[in-house]
């Protein structure tokens, strides 16, 4: 058995990132299932004429590859093969090499640097990043937040923009955005302001920023923070290619925050690809008369986003989120049942966590303490059908660490006494 090297993997997953397009969920299938060197030296092959599509197609039948038990995935080939037998895509070392040139590099999984929070992508996560900046993705994409909006933003937005990246950066928080004008590059330069990093997420090659009368703002997010991109160098940023490139604005985020948003906003899909990720989406409030908050309202009316107004609002947001809370559960217990030295009293309550099940723990989990949720969410959160979701809330009420409200049930900050 041939033992690939990791610059094998690295040279076949530039040539694949440019043979394909971003979030391109056979081409990763294929890629998990026979892996990137075989993945490029069949398409190449498909691309020169050495083979046909239906030969490698039977190939991957013979090696029983899941892959090819998939309908589209003959066409699928025949569509990559196209590029690959081009000659940029031929010469994998030409993107390596002018990216080195530009002091930047490709990070790919397996990589000390590589972000593992844009894993939770699935059969879309990237098969690489395209990076330049002196930031480490994984240093400063372990606490993030996205802040996005509309690009013909109002000064009232702008301003809401500047004064949360501010806010959030002074906490060490890192803004992530997509670079483009009005909100993005209020947020980024807020950050870059309070000389703290700030990650942009391109539509296009790292190589060309876009858009260009951004430059000397993108040469500024360099020095400190990261710009990175899934297209190869030298492509040029489509439509298509902003939407998907806003799945990895979400995917690196705990929250994604809709500053300003019209109806039609492409920020609005960031918070799509947020809400299927089950990661938290906030947004701000504007004038009811102003066309540039019609879709952030509609978010917030439509119960998909929490109406914040200030950084605090959006860190309690984050921290609702951490998994941390069953090990500081039983903190919260201390106080009045605490001596004076700090130390538990012999009439110390019992923890109200340990006498709860794994499906109640992960249905607890699901809730959070800023919005009461219905049954159906919290049983899709959880993995749950309704009755079992039920039969968990009803415990954990009892435990007295969740209550029903009008509109659902919340988590609680403070757990209750339990009841007898």
């Amino acid at each position: 058995m041939t033992v690939q090297t990791t610059d094998e993997i690295r040279a076949a997953i530039a040539a694949l990132l440019r043979i394909g397009e971003p979030g391109d969920g056979l081409l990763r299938r294929l890629v998990d299932d026979i892996g990137p060197v075989a993945t490029r030296a069949i398409l190449t092959a498909v691309g020169r004429g050495e083979t046909t599509a239906d030969e490698a197609m039977a190939g991957l039948s013979s090696t029983g590859a899941e892959a090819a038990t998939h309908g589209q995935m003959h066409d699928a080939i025949e569509r990559w093969a196209v590029r690959a037998g081009d000659d940029d895509a031929a010469d994998d070392g030409r993107d390596l090499e002018n990216i080195a040139r530009l002091g930047g590099r490709l990070v790919i999984p397996g990589d000390e640097e590589w972000p593992t929070l844009l894993e939770d992508l699935g059969p879309a996560s990237p098969l690489g990043l395209w990076v330049r900046g002196a930031a480490g993705l994984n240093v400063v994409l372990s606490r993030t937040v996205a802040v996005v909006g509309a690009r013909a933003a109002s000064s009232y937005g702008t301003k809401c923009a500047s004064d949360l990246a501010w806010d959030l950066a002074a906490r060490g928080i890192t803004v992530v955005s997509g670079g483009a004008f009005g909100i993005d590059a209020a947020a980024h330069r807020a950050a870059i302001a309070r000389e703290a990093p700030t990650v942009a997420f391109m539509a296009g090659g790292v190589d060309r920023f876009y858009p260009a009368a951004n430059a000397e703002l993108f040469e500024q997010i360099l020095a400190t923070g990261a710009i990175v991109s899934e297209t190869a160098p030298g492509m040029t940023p489509m439509r298509h290619r902003f939407l998907l490139r806003n799945r990895l604005i979400a995917a690196s985020a705990q929250v994604s925050v809709i500053v300003e948003a019209g109806w039609r906003s492409g920020a609005l899909n960031t918070a799509r690809h947020a809400l299927e990720l089950s990661r938290q989406v906030a947004a701000f409030p504007g004038s009811v008369y102003s066309a540039s908050s019609t879709g952030a309202h509609r978010l917030v009316r439509e119960h998909e986003a929490e109406l914040v107004t200030c950084s605090d609002d959006v860190i309690a947001l984050m921290d609702d989120e951490a998994p941390a809370l069953f090990d500081a559960a039983g903190d919260a217990l201390t106080g009045s049942d605490a001596d004076s030295s700090g130390e538990r009293g012999s009439a110390a309550r019992p923890d109200p966590l340990e006498g709860l099940d794994e499906r109640e723990k992960i249905c607890l989990n699901a809730l959070t303490t800023s919005k009461p949720l219905d049954v159906g969410t919290i049983a899709s959160r959880a993995g749950l059908t309704i009755a079992d979701a039920l039969n968990a809330l009803t415990a954990l009420d009892l435990a007295g660490v969740a209550e029903r409200r009008d509109t659902g049930w919340m988590k609680l900050r403070t757990p209750h006494r339990t009841r007898g």
